[in-house]
């Protein structure tokens, strides 16, 4: 759900901008923003992925040390 409402977001201030850049006389500050706009979006996409991969690490650690410790436990 997110994801559609940055996709949108994005979509609306990057067309924003570009129209302002052709109605004006030095284009590159619109041009610049639609970039940027763009560059905040995968950031903010990979940014996601980056903390889910984190998360899914940590859990699977934790799973790994709660099975040894019932290892050790089950050997004495």
């Amino acid at each position: 759900m997110w994801f559609i409402v940055k996709l949108f977001l994005a979509s609306m201030l990057s067309t924003f901008a570009m129209f302002g850049a052709l109605g004006s006389e030095n284009e590159w500050p619109g041009l610049i923003m639609s970039s940027v706009v763009w560059i905040w979006f995968i950031w903010s996409i990979s940014e996601n992925n980056g903390r889910r991969r984190r998360k899914d690490r940590e859990r699977e650690e934790l799973i790994e040390e709660l099975l040894r410790r019932m290892d050790r436990r089950s050997r004495y």
